[in-house]
This record gives structure tokens, C-alpha cells and sequence, in this order.
């Protein structure tokens, strides 16, 4: 399962001197065009048509050899594989993914991070506990991905029947181990559960099995749990993975478009009042350049080019030709919103990617908006 760090490996990658080939490789086995590892011959289309892109670049052809060895190794069992290759420094960064991201190969200064970065913003990383009176599972989702940690089971003895008239004390004493036994493995369950947050960066938290457990496990989470509880869902523990990734999965694309809303709606309010955000390409490549942007939002899937100062490391607008500090020629930047994402997180700033109600809000005043720092 892919981690933050994974991506963080990438900025570094990004940062380095030299060109870096990125593919990302759709080897999804239910598509039939990818059976009998027909994935290959699509790769070698793509690098086929960015080395004839490229003609005079004696170093692709050579990282392009170098992608197609490590393919015909790769063990297609997800749905994406994305790989980065620097061949100067000799790093290759692999992984193959859960979920469909757009095929293609790109080489250029540092890897070509945007299908993962706006993966990433889509798909936080879920925890999910499902809980009864003496059972646990814990599991992580992320990225289409379900993973279960742990199976935790306490020696829980038996809620009693109904007693006769003569054995009210006794059924009293009974009820009593039994109460204390499941608050005992609802502790224990709390314990675990921020161990595993701790190892796994996780984002989210939901909590599922029985509802009174559930309940009983949400209140006594420690603060730093309770601050990521998004939902109490009734998921019968003995639920299998597919069921519960449906479920998590549900809710984190509501949660994702109900933030999106509300970061377009914090944006659009501080345009209004002349505050500290900007709309349009050339406001949001300014902010960009002088590195005062806290959160860069664009549109799904959009597609800007422009230009890019190699000197400067200036980003410029499509209409300007001459870099605005050095006067020197820019360079034809195809990929000009990647550029952008990746020169904001370069300086801790944040990228949100916004589709549906929230996409139709921006559309409204640009395609692309800033957030500044305050």
C-alpha cells in the first residue's frame, strides 16, 4: 500500500538535476486489451511517440530501455502501475495502484507527480474499526486499497439469561464480569487503534460493528483519535473487504466533495472581499512565483500550457514569450498546472482538486484560484 512518504520520495526525485521519465501504465487485467501482458506493447507506443517528440535528446532512449526492462518484470495486479525513472542518478520509484489513473509517459525536469498528487487530495487514508463485545478489526483504506491489520478477540464470559426469583444476586454479579469485560476490550481496542494511527498516517477514522460498542468505543477515544471520527456506521463485524471498502468508500467521496465546497466557498468569499486569494491564470502564476500561496485549487482534469524560465525557474502565462525577471526566452511548458502543484508543495504549501458542486462553484469565476498565506 502506497504511503505519504512514497510521494515525498517523488518530490525529492522531482527536485533533482536531470530529466526523470514517468509513466503511468493502465495494466488492469479485467480490461481485455491488457490480457497476455499487451500492457507492454502500449508502453512501447507511448515511449515510441515521446522519443519522436524528442529526437535530439540522447538520454531518453536510454531511460526508456531501462522503463521497458523493469515493466516486463512487474507483476500486473492492480489497476495502474505509475513509475518514475532518473537514470543520471540511477533511482527508479514503482508502485502499482488500486485505482484507474490516465495512461501516459512524460519526461522533463522532475517526475510528473499530478495524477498522484490530485489521487492523493481524492483519497485520504481511512482507518476502520468494526467492534462488537469481545471481537475487532482494524483496517486501513487508501487509494482503492483495503488492508486488514489486526483481528483482536478478549475472553468476554456471556451476558446471562433471564434468572429465576432465587438467583437475582448471582445473575447481578454475572452482569457486572460481563460489563467489565467488554469495557476492558473496548479500552484495549482504543490502545490499538492509536497505535496503528501512529504507524500508518492515518487521515480518518470509522468506527462500525455494534451500535452500543461502537458508541461506547467513539466516547472514550483519546482527543487526538476523536478530532478524525467521521462516521459511526452499522458494518456487521463479519462484514468481508470488498463490503466494507464499498461502504468507507461511499463515505469519503462525500466527505472529499463537502470540503471541496467549502474550500471554493472560502476562496470565492475572500475574492469578493478583496482578501487573501486570487482567480485567473496569470493572478495565480504570480502568487505562485513569489511563493506566497497556501492553497492552489483547480478543476479536475484541467489542461493548461504556458511557459517556464530555466534560470528563473519562473512559471509564465501562454501569451508571455520573455521570462518577466531575466528577459530571457521561456521555454514551452506543456504541463503548466503540474509545474504549479508541484512549485506550491516544494514550499509546504497545499493543492485541492475540486469536481462536482464544488467544480461548478469555481467554473463560475476561473478554472484555477489561490488561497494566500495569511
Amino acid at each position: 500500500m502506497i504511503r505519504h512518504r512514497d510521494l515525498e520520495q517523488l518530490q525529492e526525485l522531482s527536485q533533482a538535476p536531470g530529466k526523470t521519465l514517468t509513466v503511468y501504465l493502465d495494466v488492469d487485467q479485467t480490461n481485455a486489451a491488457n490480457r497476455k501482458r499487451q500492457f507492454e506493447t502500449h508502453l512501447r507506443d507511448m515511449l515510441k511517440q515521446l522519443k519522436a517528440a524528442n529526437p535530439d535528446d540522447d538520454e531518453l532512449p536510454l531511460a526508456a530501455d531501462d522503463v521497458e526492462d523493469i515493466v516486463k518484470r512487474i507483476e500486473a495486479g492492480g489497476k495502474t502501475l505509475a513509475l518514475a525513472r532518473h537514470r543520471s542518478l540511477g533511482v527508479t520509484f514503482r508502485t502499482v495502484l488500486k485505482i484507474a489513473l490516465p495512461s501516459g509517459a512524460y519526461w522533463g525536469s522532475g517526475a510528473f507527480l499530478r495524477p498522484l498528487l490530485e489521487a492523493f487530495d481524492e483519497h485520504e487514508r481511512f482507518g476502520i474499526v468494526l467492534v462488537d463485545s469481545k471481537r475487532a478489526r482494524l483496517f486501513t483504506v487508501f487509494l482503492g486499497e483495503i488492508e486488514e491489520h489486526k483481528d483482536l478477540i478478549s475472553k468476554v464470559p456471556p451476558r446471562p439469561d433471564a434468572p429465576t426469583s432465587d438467583k437475582l444476586r448471582s445473575q447481578s454479579r454475572m452482569e457486572r464480569r460481563h460489563d467489565e469485560s467488554v469495557s476492558s476490550h473496548v479500552r484495549m481496542v482504543a490502545t490499538e487503534l492509536g497505535r496503528l494511527f501512529d504507524q500508518l498516517e492515518v487521515d480518518r477514522l470509522i468506527i462500525g460493528g455494534t451500535v452500543g460498542v461502537a458508541s461506547e468505543l467513539a466516547r472514550i477515544l483519546p482527543k487526538r483519535l476523536r478530532g478524525r471520527l467521521v462516521e459511526l456506521l452499522p458494518i456487521p463485524i463479519t462484514s468481508p473487504t470488498d463490503d466494507i471498502l464499498a461502504r468507507c468508500s461511499e463515505v469519503q467521496l462525500r466527505i472529499e466533495r463537502q470540503e471541496e465546497l467549502e474550500v471554493v466557498r472560502d476562496l470565492l468569499k475572500e475574492v469578493r472581499k478583496g482578501g487573501r486569494a486570487v482567480t485567473g491564470l496569470g493572478a495565480t502564476l504570480e502568487a505562485v512565483n513569489h511563493g506566497r500561496v497556501w492553497k492552489l485549487v483547480y478543476l479536475q482534469g484541467l489542461k493548461l500550457e504556458g511557459g517556464s524560465c530555466s534560470d528563473c525557474n519562473v512559471l509564465t502565462d501562454p501569451a508571455d514569450e520573455r521570462c518577466p525577471l531575466c528577459g530571457k526566452p521561456v521555454e514551452q511548458e506543456t504541463h503548466l498546472v503540474d509545474r504549479m502543484a508541484r512549485a506550491v508543495l516544494e514550499r509546504g504549501g497545499h493543492v485541492e482538486v475540486v469536481d462536482g458542486p464544488a467544480a461548478e462553484a469555481l467554473r463560475q469565476v476561473s478554472e484555477v484560484a489561490a488561497i494566500m498565506h495569511s
